[in-house]
């Protein structure tokens, strides 16, 4: 539309007010404009106002709408298809995933054989978890909104882990609320616990409180901070219990209409009653995402931790420094579907680097997943 074009002029009026959250103003001249033309482009304007108004089944016929439409460029159908998990999310829905997995190395078990512990060589007998193992994982993902606004939601993410030996078999759990009032539309805040077993008997639990600040929330995706509490519960060993403090940042950028960049930086502290066993950690992570063909696209992702121990280890003798290192391709099937399940092909390595060898390990991973 050129600039002297009035449908032009009242795209940008509708454009001005939805970065300044004047969405009465904004879904007012979108709504205007989607009866004088057809553009997509006028349709997610559109449904973004109705996002951020909370306007959702309004917001959801319009994202479908456009996502229908083939010719709409891959980075936009992503990011539309964040949109609709957002709607899920707000609006309640149950998804589900199932997957075949192999693990070469479960328990993340040493390779090396000689230890030094308190100055003494120690060798170190092979462990029958020291070989790939396959199994099946289950997992739920659950929403309900308890206010009619979706100010208040709560969530629950069960993942079931189901391998050749029962003593590996392993739950993970998360649920809480989300708080996300009307007025505030750049804020978020989570009150939640987190729990896990292992063999059928209890790892940790981590009840924890968190915030989270989106600086932008018309462009939702593209930037967000979170800042969290919490304190760990180690199960029969208390001298790991620890308040946790945490602080991560993602983003994500358009690298063009054909593949997308994100990124995420977080910094961890734990405080232990025993001051060796307090750390700090650092972590970084990219994933490029790429089309490959018109049904199968590819996460390439890249990332690092590094963790420093306050003290020294009182049974190694050394202050412990840790290197995590993780590669991973995702293969996804967005456009296949088997009673709702679209497949994806997942291959990692990872690598830990200690100055301690008794925690060197490496490891490699296999996941055939059906997921919503």
């Amino acid at each position: 539309m050129p600039a002297s074009d009035p449908k032009q002029a009242l795209f940008e009026v509708g454009v001005r007010a939805l970065m300044r959250q004047d969405l009465a103003t904004a879904i007012a001249a979108f709504e205007r404009l989607s009866r004088l033309t057809p553009s997509n482009r006028v349709k997610l304007e559109l449904a973004r106002a109705y996002f951020l108004d909370r306007r959702y089944g309004e917001a959801r016929r319009l994202f479908q709408l456009v996502l229908a439409d083939p010719s709409v460029p891959w980075a936009v159908r992503e990011n539309i298809k964040r949109f609709l998990d957002k709607i899920d999310e707000a609006m309640g829905s149950v998804k589900f995933s199932l997957a075949l997995v192999s693990d070469s190395n479960p328990t993340n078990v040493t390779s090396n054989r000689e230890i030094d512990i308190a100055g003494v060589t120690v060798i170190l007998e092979p462990s029958k978890h020291d070989r790939t193992v396959y199994g099946v994982e289950y997992g739920v993902k659950a929403t309900k909104s308890f206010t009619d606004d979706a100010s208040a939601v709560g969530y629950a993410t069960v993942d079931f882990r189901d391998l050749e030996q029962s003593e590996l078999d392993k739950w993970t759990a998360d649920a809480g609320v989300m708080f996300a009032p009307r007025g505030y539309r750049k804020w978020q805040a989570k009150l939640g616990a987190e729990a896990s077993t292992l063999g059928g008997n209890l790892l940790y639990r981590l009840p924890y409180v968190s915030a989270t600040y989106f600086p932008d929330p018309a462009n939702l995706f593209r930037l967000s901070t979170e800042a969290r509490l919490g304190y760990l519960d180690v199960q029969g060993f208390d001298y790991l219990d620890a308040h946790t403090q945490s602080v991560s940042i993602n983003v994500l950028r358009n690298l063009s209409t054909r593949g997308q960049l994100s990124g995420k930086l977080r910094v961890d502290n734990a405080i232990t009653d025993e001051k060796a066993y307090r750390y700090g950690a650092l972590a970084g992570e990219l994933t490029l995402a790429q089309p490959l063909s018109r049904h199968w696209h590819v996460q390439l992702s890249g990332g690092a931790r590094t963790k420093r121990y306050r003290d020294t280890d009182p049974i190694f003798l050394e202050r412990r420094r840790d290197l995590t290192t993780t590669v991973s391709a995702t293969f996804v099937n967005r456009n296949w579907s088997w009673e709702g399940l679209s497949p994806e092909i997942g291959l990692s390595y990872e690598r830990n680097q200690s100055n301690v060898a008794y925690f060197e390990y490496d490891k490699v991973q296999l996941i055939l997943r059906l997921a919503n």
